[in-house]
């Protein structure tokens, strides 16, 4: 079983990061699918895909908000901003999601930064019209909210922009997509986790539809690796107010560790030898919002595990990605 997980991250590594004529890996083109303002892991979430953007390992196309709101938006727009990164275009759905946060939206700190002056589009619309433009077999969605405009653009229909539907367009563009969502506890712990019962139909078409490989986190990998509060507190390193760094302290009183669920579906296309794969498979989503794992040869889906000692160097990494020294 070894052997064949690692011949699965060999082809994986061969070809979404495949050398340039100078040697070095081709940067990982994201597009970023968000629930900002409800869990405040996806601010550092992006802050990652930013950061490897400076490091020349990634390129970030878009960031997508599925709210029927403003301000998640423009907090997107607020961190790219001050991330040096104003051009990324950031997305605002139009369709209402449920939103069922015990906590504060934080994003509400992005008046007090400055954006772009671009309006935020339709995110379907946007998606599609950035994978026409794309290389064949070239970008990596990220999810890390609901299934909500994912099954969208899953189910969108030829237009101006492409003739292709949604299906045929991601199977052309796409390399895969790394979602965080689900769980595989232990009878006990099993849950039905909250990116997936949130929007249950719309993962459920995820899933069933997308045409490439999908690498499912799920949710006990993020509950193990814990991001340093003091990294907050000394504002990530910056010499100015950082937007994430004063999103991390509005959402709960400092000083606290906050697990690192979203972090993880940046990290893994960036530094996929961090964690344990599971042999290819087919994940499906029962009506009741609890994901299972079926091993089979030709599955395009992996679902994705920690042994004792990577967390540790998940936290090691992300430290270094986060953080500016």
């Amino acid at each position: 079983m070894k052997r064949v997980a690692f011949l699965i991250l060999a082809a994986f590594m061969a070809f979404s990061c495949a050398p340039k004529q100078d040697g070095t890996k081709a940067p990982v083109k994201f597009i970023i699918e968000t629930d900002m303002g409800n869990d405040i892991d996806d601010a550092l979430a992006l802050t990652i895909a930013l950061r490897a953007v400076d490091e020349g390992t990634a390129e970030l196309l878009a960031v997508g908000c599925h709210k029927q709101s403003a301000s998640p938006a423009a907090f997107c727009d607020a961190v790219c901003t001050y991330y040096g990164h104003p051009g990324i275009p950031a997305a605002m759905s139009l369709t209402p999601v449920k939103e069922t946060s015990d906590y504060v939206d934080y994003t509400v700190v992005e008046k007090d930064f400055p954006k772009s002056d671009t309006e935020y589009p339709e995110p379907v619309a946007l998606y599609r019209r950035i994978l026409s433009e794309q290389p064949d077999h070239s970008v990596t969605f990220i999810s890390l909210g609901f299934g909500t405009t994912l099954a969208q653009l899953l189910e969108s229909g030829p237009d101006d922009i492409s003739p292709l539907s949604g299906v045929d367009l991601v199977a052309k563009k796409t390399v895969g997509l790394s979602v965080m969502c689900g769980s595989y506890g232990s009878k006990a712990t099993k849950i039905a986790e909250y990116n997936v019962r949130n929007d249950i139909p719309a993962m459920k078409t995820v899933f069933e539809k997308w045409p490439t490989k999908i690498w499912q986190n799920p949710g006990e990998i993020g509950e193990a690796v814990l991001y340093p509060c003091e990294l907050i507190e000394k504002n990530l390193g910056y010499d100015t107010p950082n937007p994430v760094a004063e999103a991390y302290k509005l959402y709960m009183s400092m000083p606290y560790f906050r697990q690192c669920w979203d972090l993880l579906s940046v990290l893994y296309p960036l530094r996929p030898e961090l964690f344990t794969e599971s042999v290819p498979g087919t994940v499906t989503v029962d009506d009741e919002g609890y994901t299972w794992f079926t091993p089979s040869e030709n599955g395009l889906h992996i679902v994705l595990s920690a042994t004792l000692d990577q967390p540790q160097a998940m936290v090691d990494a992300i430290t270094e990605m986060t953080y500016k020294k």
